[in-house]
């Protein structure tokens, strides 16, 4: 079993202690990453790009759920790191088990709703005579599995603040493993098309899932369900500390929404299965900055429990070092492999290959500024400061972003779309630093 890693002292601070943390929390983000790919490489190969974009409209679904399991995974475990830190492990408790009670009714109760009234909100979403019936089947297995999508977050983020890191990133490696395997045989093989796609999806999620419970029962360490003093104020606490989590998975719904209408526009259902593409691999850069972001943050949040602010302050110098350098590498890669990434999904020479691929690089220049923007919502949280980290998704993520989406393109057209993003990316950037340099004042 692992140690937990807690600093006495900045002295004891090191690269190689961090990265026991960091290594894993970046693998756990880039698997997830990666069979999400392989879901959208399988789809459009078999069943095509009208699929991906059938997908891509039911996502703000998706994310919506997403959303509320991050709501009490990101914050519930950040207040848990703080009071772990502090020795309150009756309150680090309680803050596990609040979030597990009330994310599971939460979206429980939603994912109903959506089901009473499913046809009219994919047609609010974008869905087409073309689409309807794929983008029905999709999201009902996805509602279906509602305690599946919440239950993997809850419990890969408190596995991984109870001082497990690498135990969290197998729970995800063996659901995305049994993801792919089962792509390859329902959509490769048993020709189920977009049914197989998400059975495999949410299948995968139920194994990372029964893989949590059995650790809480049986290797459980510090962290343990309990149904003593827990009370509402406790849940609202954690809930508000994890804004922005739920603010961006919100905000990536409403703005896919718009991105779908505007490509719709200027390119049809190419122009939306291009936006997917897009959108499945952004998320294999920004989960580098995600998996950094949220595998140092237990080791700030049990500093800053613990009032060792001197250990917090050296853990930042090593983040604002690797957001200087990583954005720029990352960046380079992009536009580089740009034509390489996007042939994965549509066939080169194809319309939907040629506005992917610009747009990938044009897209891709906000990957220069959104790390240290991540970096600094994610500190913020987990030093219990969730409005601050909410502001920082707040703007990124939704306001400038949805502002870039409607003036860009109007001058622009399908370029606006791709530039909206660096350029949320670079004004949040600007409140980002004002928010560092000010919360320096006190620690």
């Amino acid at each position: 079993m692992e140690n937990l890693t807690m600093f006495e002292t900045a002295q004891e601070v090191n690269f190689k202690k961090v990265l026991k943390f960091i290594i894993p929390t970046y693998l756990t983000s880039f698997f997830n990453t990666l069979y999400t790919i392989v879901d959208g490489i399988f789809v459009s190969s078999y069943v095509g790009t009208n699929a991906l974009a059938a997908i891509n409209i039911v996502y703000p679904i998706v994310n919506v759920l997403t959303g509320i399991a991050l709501l009490f995974a990101t914050g519930g475990s950040a207040m848990a790191a703080l009071y772990i830190g502090a020795g309150k492990r009756k309150r680090a408790n309680q803050a596990l088990s609040v979030s597990i009670l009330l994310s599971m009714a939460t979206g429980m109760f939603l994912a109903l709703l959506i089901l009473l009234n499913l046809s009219q909100i994919l047609r609010m979403l974008g869905a087409t005579k073309v689409t309807m019936e794929q983008c029905k089947i999709y999201s009902f297995l996805w509602l279906v599995g509602t305690p599946a999508v919440v239950g993997k977050e809850l419990f890969t983020y408190f596995i991984r603040v109870d001082g497990s890191p690498t135990y969290s990133f197998f729970t995800a490696l063996a659901g995305g493993v049994m993801n792919i395997g089962l792509d390859y045989l329902l959509i490769g093989h048993l020709h189920m098309g977009i049914l197989g796609a998400a059975l495999a999806t949410v299948l995968g999620l139920v194994l990372s899932v029964l893989m949590g419970i059995y650790y809480f029962i049986r290797r459980k360490k510090r962290l343990h369900f309990t149904v003593r003093g827990l009370s509402m104020p406790m849940g609202v606490k954690c809930a508000f500390n994890g804004v922005s989590e739920f603010v961006n998975q919100l905000a990536i719904a409403i703005t896919t929404i718009v991105f779908n209408r505007t490509a719709m526009i200027f390119a049809g259902e190419d122009g939306i299965a291009a936006v997917s593409i897009i959108m499945y691999l952004q998320f294999l850069f920004l989960g580098v900055y995600f998996g950094y972001s949220m595998g140092i943050s237990p080791l700030l949040g049990y500093a800053y429990g613990d009032h060792k602010f001197e250990i917090c302050k050296k853990l930042e110098k090593y983040s604002y070092r690797f957001f200087t350098i990583v954005p720029i590498m990352i960046y380079a890669i992009t536009f580089l492999l740009a034509p390489f990434g996007v042939s994965f999904f549509a066939e080169a020479g194809s319309k939907v290959y040629a506005i992917a691929v610009s747009g990938m690089r044009l897209y891709g220049l906000g990957f220069l500024f959104s790390g240290f923007n991540i970096f600094v919502a994610v500190r913020m949280m987990a030093y219990g400061k969730g409005h601050l980290s909410g502001t920082i998704t707040f703007l990124r993520s939704f306001a400038l972003l949805l502002l870039f989406l409607v003036i860009l393109p109007i001058y622009w057209g399908m370029n606006g779309i791709w530039l909206a993003v660096p350029a949320a990316e670079i004004l949040t950037l600007i409140v980002s630093l004002w928010i560092v340099l000010t919360s320096e004042k006190h620690l």
